[in-house]
């Protein structure tokens, strides 16, 4: 009667937890696939995309379904509406220091390359175009997605004075939340914010490499 009990009560609790195992796999299932199949849109174009893996705190740069960079989340945070694994636009950067733009004047450049006279032959492969430079793209800034979708992107610089702004950005950030949730929740739009923490070359990569109008895929399952 005593092992009775007890297979009875295993059994009870097996069935009660399979149900929500079987419906989490499912869950997860579903969306893996929807990456898949968001992925496999983005790939027949011959554009350029971002993969913000938020499970695996990974970001993949990524062309024709080929990695050609992968970046690595130091810290995360997300709030709000859940976000399905689809192509997301994006509808503008904004950041306290926009970055230098390099101004070309066509002129200028006609007269140097027909003064040649004293000019080196330049080396096979060489890439030294100031325009590439990362150093002077932002390390803190927000990117914004249609559907009502931010992701702020901070550096994680080290030493004292860095960390103190780090800590005020994600004391800020986590204040305004609910103040943002509950305004846009009376306009009746959805609302998602993503705080993310990576390194400073990363950070600069992605401001450059993150066009307007351009297609990436947000995975947050």
């Amino acid at each position: 009667m005593k092992h009775f009990f007890i297979f009875s009560l295993a059994l009870l609790l097996f069935v009660s937890i399979c149900p929500d195992a079987l419906s989490g796999n499912k869950t997860v299932a579903q969306g893996e696939t929807s990456l898949l199949a968001s992925e496999l849109t983005l790939a027949k174009k011959p554009i350029i995309y971002f993969i913000f893996n938020l499970q695996e705190k990974t970001v993949l740069l990524k062309s024709r379904g080929l990695i050609l960079r992968e970046m690595k989340i130091d810290d995360m945070e997300f709030w709000g509406d859940p976000v399905d694994a689809k192509p997301r636009v994006v509808v503008k950067k904004s950041t306290l220091f926009e970055p230098k733009r390099i101004n070309i004047d066509p002129d200028k450049n006609k007269e140097e390359e027909t003064d040649t006279s004293n000019t080196p032959n330049p080396t096979p492969g060489a890439f030294n175009i100031d325009a590439l430079e990362l150093q002077d793209m932002p390390t803190s800034y927000r990117v914004e997605f249609r559907d009502g979708i931010s992701l702020s992107v901070r550096s994680k610089k080290e030493g004292f004075v860095p960390g103190v702004v780090r800590a005020a950005n994600y004391l800020g950030w986590y204040v305004s939340r609910p103040i943002l949730t509950i305004w846009n929740s009376i306009k009746g739009r959805p609302f998602t914010s993503i705080y993310v923490t990576m390194s400073v070359e990363d950070a600069r990569s992605i401001y450059w490499s993150l066009v307007e109008k351009s297609e990436n895929i947000i995975y947050q399952p």
